[in-house]
């Protein structure tokens, strides 16, 4: 494994570090290498949906990354989840994951009321979809709630570390008092920090830095 390189895919800066950190800890011989393109998450919140233009455009760093030698690619940005399918298609030579996939059947496992934090406007919605999606695949009934705060995006942005994390912990007591869930999902992996505020829960929280990164590590010694 110590040759192993995994290409990064970001649309967020915000991203780079909890992927990082989830890779030196647990896979310290792999080498990670990122590509970022910030407009992917400007375009995506001003059109407000995921196009074949963004598509293309999310290609072009999976493409760089390719050319790099990368054995496998991750994407970081949950609002890109779900051009997964065509992305593999496109890319048949290397495995290519996502941050949501085992995040979100591990919640799927945990529990029927499921709650979703996001902090940027397209991730939460995507996440439920998903969510449902995968649930009805596998003949489980479930309820999904779900909150948002970009301003809490805003306040990560600013480095306001404390507001980021206390906007977000505010947002899952929220849906603790009012819907009773029985896990709750950080929707996107600039949310991570924020875990250590949410400790005392006697629910399980997920995040998916530690998840994804073993994903594609995996799916990278599966294909050998």
């Amino acid at each position: 494994m110590s040759n192993l390189q995994i290409g990064l895919i970001h649309a967020t800066l915000n991203s780079i570090d909890p992927l990082i950190s989830a890779f030196e800890k647990n896979f310290p011989q792999v080498d990670t290498i990122n590509f970022l393109d910030e407009g992917l998450l400007i375009e995506l919140n001003r059109q407000g949906q995921l196009t074949e233009n963004l598509i293309d455009r999310i290609s072009y760093l999976l493409q760089k990354a390719i050319d790099t030698g990368v054995d496998g690619i991750l994407l970081s940005c949950s609002s890109y989840s779900p051009a997964i399918t065509e992305l593999r298609a496109r890319f048949p030579e290397v495995p290519v994951e996502n941050v949501d996939d085992e995040m979100i059947l591990e919640a799927l496992n945990k529990g029927k009321k499921i709650g979703v934090v996001a902090t940027v406007a397209a991730a939460g919605p995507t996440t439920q979809k998903t969510l449902l999606e995968k649930a009805k695949q596998i003949n489980k009934n479930v309820e999904v709630f779900v909150a948002v705060s970009t301003e809490a995006f805003d306040a990560l942005s600013e480095k306001d570390y404390e507001r980021h994390d206390t906007l977000i912990a505010q947002m899952v007591h929220k849906l603790l008092k009012e819907s009773e869930i029985d896990v709750v999902i950080l929707a996107q992996l600039s949310m991570a920090r924020a875990l250590s505020s949410l400790q005392h829960l006697a629910i399980p929280v997920l995040t998916s830095p530690e998840i994804s990164s073993k994903a594609i590590v995996d799916r990278v010694l599966e294909k050998g």
